[in-house]
């Protein structure tokens, strides 16, 4: 009979110290986390944390009935996500991933109060295990209820209950902050670019890793886009955008 675990309720208390034993173990085993502003991560320590979660919160349910079935990654590609969760219907496997992107720009140049779930997060790991626990209930309702979605209020009853946490998103530093902490772009910034030989004027459109930026033809028709490094950006006065 399966063991059904979207009743289970755990006291502030008990969250705070569970967490508190996790965080310490993981310092303990991992060749990488060695601090909580951690300059490196392995898939196998985001897999190590799972394992402490399953553990302690869930007495071992994930690795006693999906052994072999989660799997990890680590992306530097998401830049908006903290972390996801991929179901394979057909083959039964999950897999949670982590935005590295998020995470290493998150407690660095930009200085202010970060939040993940509602939770004050004070470095990487504690930020890192705020974002887990968010996938964890996303497993927890695809395992028990074949779908999820964390702007439902079971998602959240859930969250609530196991974790503590009071809201579903993050105030992780984002690349778009970023650029403007760094460089002062932004969306809607006039910038011009070297591209090919020739000089370029244009507007961010996006900012990720790179700026999208979209540039105007001679004859004001058309658009072509663009993606600079932010770095090889300088801002211009005028709202002219052609070439």
């Amino acid at each position: 009979m399966k063991k059904d675990l979207t009743n289970l309720k755990y006291t502030p208390a008990r969250i705070r110290r569970t967490n508190r034993k996790i965080y310490r173990q993981i310092l303990r085993e991992s060749e990488n986390i060695d601090q909580g502003n951690f300059n490196a991560i392995a898939i196998k320590d985001f897999a190590r944390l799972f394992e402490l979660y399953d553990l302690h919160f869930f007495d071992g349910y994930f690795h006693n009935q999906h052994n072999g079935k989660i799997f990890f990654r680590l992306s530097e590609r998401m830049t908006r996500a903290g972390g996801k969760i991929a179901y394979a219907k057909g083959i039964g496997t999950y897999t949670i991933y982590l935005s590295t992107a998020l995470i290493f720009q998150t407690f660095g140049d930009v200085t202010r109060e970060v939040t993940v779930n509602g939770i004050v997060c004070h470095d990487r790991l504690e930020a890192t295990m705020r974002i887990l626990e968010h996938e964890i209930i996303h497993l927890l309702e695809l395992v028990f209820f074949g779908s999820t979605s964390c702007s439902n209020p079971r998602f959240k009853r859930l969250s609530q209950n196991i974790f503590g946490h009071t809201a579903v998103t993050h105030r992780l530093v984002t690349q778009a902050e970023l650029a403007h902490e760094q460089h002062n772009l932004r969306v809607g910034s006039v910038v011009s670019f070297e591209y090919g030989g020739e000089t370029y004027s244009g507007v961010i459109s996006r900012i990720t890793k790179r700026a999208t930026v979209m540039v105007r033809d001679l004859q004001g028709d058309l658009y072509s886009k663009y993606y600079i490094p932010l770095e090889n950006l300088k801002h211009k006065r005028s709202g002219h955008t052609r070439r």
